[in-house]
Formats: C-alpha cells, sequence, structure tokens
C-alpha cells in the first residue's frame, strides 16, 4: 500500500512562474497524494536544519513551528471558503500536525528524507483518506537547484520544471511591488536582480539537470504552454507522472476547494489562463525588459523565447544597472 512513498514527484520552479498553479490543478488527483501550494519545505527547511549541528528536537520544532503551523495554516487560512470548511480543515490540520511530530519523535535520526515520507503517509491518513495513491507530489520555489540531492534521496523521483519567460515572469513579480516586495526590500531594483540570479539559474538548472537527469526522469514544460492548450500538456504530465487524466485535472483547487489564483492584480481564474502571457510590453518599463534580455540572452534563446532588442541596447542597459549595483552596495562591503 506504501509503494506509493518510492516514486515522489517534485515540481520545480521560480517563483510567479506556474508551480503553484500546476501544483493544485494536480490536486484533484485521486491516485496521488499532493502537497498543497509551496509546502516552502526546500528554504525553510532544507538545507540549512539537515545539519547535524541540529538535534532532533530543533529539527521536529522547525517543522512544527514553520513548515505546519505557520505555512500549512497560511495556506488554509487564505482559502476563500466557508468558515465552517475552513475550521474543519484547521482541526485536521491540527490532527495531522500531532501525527508529523509523535512519527518523528520515534526516529533516532531525523533527515530529510523521512521528514517527507512522515509528512505524507501523514497527509494521506488526514486529508487523503479516499485516495489511492501511485505517487506523491510536493512543490518548493526553486527546487530545481536541489535535484541532484534529491535524485541520491529518492532515486524514483521525477521532477515537472515550469519555466516562463523571464520577462513576463518579472512582469508578475512587479506587479506585487506595493503588496509584498516592499516589505522585504528597500528598493524595487533589488527584487530585479534578484531575477538575474534565481530565475536565471533555475532555467539553467532546467536545461543542466535535464541533459544529466534524461528526459524520462526531468520533464521541462514552459508556463506559455500550459495555460494556452492545458488538457493537451495536462495529459503530457499526467502520463510522464504516471497518474490517470480526467477533466478535474483542469480545475486548479486545494485540498478540493477552488483556487482562484495568486496573482496581485486582484485577478481570479477558474482554470489555467493564459491572459498573462506576452503582455511584460504593457507591464513593465522597456528598460527593464532590455536589462533582463542582456543577462538571459544564451537561455533564452536555448528555450526559444524570442528577443526583442539589440546588443547596443542591452549592454547599455546592463551598464546603467550597474551604476545602481555599484552605488548601492555598502562601501565597507566591497
Amino acid at each position: 500500500m506504501d509503494n506509493y512513498l518510492d516514486s515522489p514527484i517534485f515540481i520545480c520552479g521560480h517563483r510567479k512562474g506556474g508551480t503553484t498553479m500546476l501544483i493544485n490543478m494536480l490536486d484533484n488527483a485521486k491516485d496521488a497524494i499532493v502537497y498543497p501550494d509551496d509546502s516552502s519545505f526546500f528554504y525553510l527547511y532544507y538545507p540549512r536544519f539537515e545539519s547535524s549541528q541540529y538535534t532532533n528536537r530543533e529539527k521536529i520544532s522547525r517543522i512544527k513551528d514553520i513548515i505546519i503551523d505557520e505555512v500549512l495554516y497560511d495556506i488554509i487560512n487564505d482559502l476563500n471558503i466557508d468558515e465552517k470548511d475552513k475550521q474543519e480543515l484547521l482541526v485536521k490540520k491540527h490532527e495531522f500536525g500531532n501525527n508529523v511530530i509523535d512519527d518523528l519523535k520515534t526516529c533516532d535520526f531525523i533527515n530529510s528524507k523521512n521528514i517527507l515520507l512522515t509528512i505524507i503517509k501523514n497527509l494521506q491518513n488526514t486529508f487523503y483518506k479516499n485516495n489511492t495513491p501511485k505517487v506523491w507530489i510536493e512543490k518548493t520555489t526553486s527546487t530545481e537547484i536541489y535535484a541532484l540531492d534529491l535524485i541520491k534521496l529518492f532515486p524514483n523521483a521525477k521532477f515537472v520544471h515550469v519555466i516562463r519567460d523571464p520577462r513576463d515572469n518579472w512582469a508578475s513579480l512587479n506587479s506585487g511591488w506595493d503588496q509584498r516586495y516592499s516589505k522585504m526590500n528597500d528598493d524595487k531594483q533589488r527584487v530585479l536582480h534578484s531575477m538575474f540570479e534565481r530565475a536565471k539559474l533555475g532555467l539553467e538548472f532546467a536545461k543542466n539537470n535535464q541533459t544529466i537527469l534524461g528526459k524520462d526522469k526531468y520533464h521541462i514544460i514552459k508556463y506559455e504552454d500550459l495555460t494556452t492548450q492545458p488538457e493537451y500538456y495536462m495529459k503530457i504530465i499526467a502520463d510522464f507522472i504516471g497518474i490517470d487524466f480526467n477533466q478535474n485535472l483542469l480545475i486548479p483547487t486545494t485540498f478540493g476547494y477552488s483556487w482562484q489564483g495568486n496573482n496581485f492584480e486582484g485577478v481570479k481564474f477558474k482554470k489555467a489562463s493564459n491572459k498573462n502571457v506576452g503582455r511584460w510590453k504593457e507591464r513593465i518599463p522597456k528598460e527593464e525588459a532590455m536589462l533582463i534580455e542582456y543577462h538571459f540572452k544564451d537561455i533564452m534563446d536555448h528555450f526559444g523565447y524570442e528577443r526583442c532588442y539589440n546588443l547596443l541596447e542591452t549592454v547599455n542597459m546592463a551598464k546603467e544597472h550597474y551604476k545602481w549595483s555599484n552605488f548601492s552596495t555598502p562601501y565597507s562591503a566591497k
């Protein structure tokens, strides 16, 4: 019955790149156990707390306080559902959390593998008792960075990596400046600068991971394709994962409840939408698009994202951005 535990599927990709949409489209799979939304495991726990410098008690506390009582609570609390249904989910979350912690306390040695398996087993026992799983599915932003670590822990693992035109990706991030990212950064340019690091790194990992692991282990799907022809590409993804396709996989949900998107403009969707595909020209200044094309040139060419600006334009923008970057770095840090 627990054979499915040997068959994890990890959803990879940069923030605001379509990974949340995909994990919620998979939520209705009756032959999978799907951790809802973004578990945050691979940046709020791994790799820092994998270290032997932390005791079992500290590791368990991190899982309880952050992954369950904070992240999973927020996932449920943010659902647009009746208060009665929300309270029922929160009661289950409490039961789930207690069972995870109790099981982990019986482990002589705690590592990411037994944590994840403990979480998934209890997720099934608490939230998905009627499912008959063949696989389990987890999503954390930028998991692609750890794909080669994960394949060692789970030799049967597969990866689905959602990629997106970096100009549209930045347009989506940019739209969240007032609501979210201004609270974490003193300058919007810092969020853009992080695109050159994490988003570009993620696309490079997509290319290299697939080369190393092979297409039978590592599947790359474009956000643009998934939102334009969702049924066609969800059939391909279902086949790759090893689950049955059904029409419910076209309707994104969380714990079976309607998920209406996580865009910062307040637009609600009942299914995958290509509304913002290619809209970067009207959503961001051309100077920012030029800067992205400078940094992403080779990887955009590799994945077939057509560039719009010439070399002189993009080089000049890279120069101007460096002036900001150089000036904004404290002299004491140089």
